[in-house]
């Protein structure tokens, strides 16, 4: 796991977690940081207050938990739209950032430091191929899948993948407004994922 760097000092968000016993209780608060690692570029990360590196988890875990602790709302409905939200602003915070960066003057180097940012604070094991008009990036393996059967938060994996692809959408839709995701579908849960394509 990566030694965090702080980009900022204050967390971008914060959420209270819940119990996994489907009583939801509130057993804690995570704060998620925008971090840099000179050579690797911006990452996000989650935190617990006071409890050091085992309390740090990738994105694909904070998607993960944090679908899970929307689970106890009243309305199902509500549950969407918490995780929509959450996608929406994450990809604000990241697009942001990158916009910042003044050695990215071009859009499509914009674009690939966003979605390379974005898999790698997924963990995603990944290799990119562009081209004029599109970029992929074919992936090793679901991190959304593997991080569930390895964590045990099985039941917020569909959740999750609502929130990265509106994530996506956001952060895609704030650096260039002509390029589109294709894959993963936003109409459809995809899951397993092995791909990111956009295309302009």
């Amino acid at each position: 796991m990566r030694s965090a760097q702080e980009t900022s000092a204050a967390a971008v968000f914060s959420y209270t977690l819940a119990s996994a016993d489907l009583r939801y209780i509130e057993i804690g608060e995570r704060d998620i940081f925008l971090r840099e690692k000179p050579g690797s570029g911006k990452y996000l990360r989650g935190e617990i207050a006071g409890s050091g590196e085992e309390g740090i988890i990738n994105l694909s875990e904070i998607l993960l938990e944090y679908a899970m602790s929307c689970e106890g709302c009243s309305r199902p409905e509500l549950s969407t739209e918490m995780v929509t939200h959450f996608g929406q602003h994450l990809g604000d915070v990241f697009a942001k950032e990158i916009l910042m960066d003044r050695r990215l003057d071009r859009i499509d180097d914009r674009l690939r430091a966003g979605i390379t940012g974005i898999l790698d604070s997924l963990d995603a094991k990944f290799e990119e191929d562009f081209q004029p008009g599109s970029i992929e990036y074919v992936l090793d393996c679901c991190p959304l899948s593997e991080c569930a059967r390895d964590t045990g938060l099985n039941r917020s994996v569909e959740m999750a993948y609502t929130s990265l692809t509106t994530l996506l959408i956001t952060l895609i839709g704030k650096l260039a407004s002509d390029w589109h995701l294709i894959h993963p579908s936003s109409v459809k849960i995809d899951i397993p994922m092995h791909q990111v394509l956009i295309t302009k």
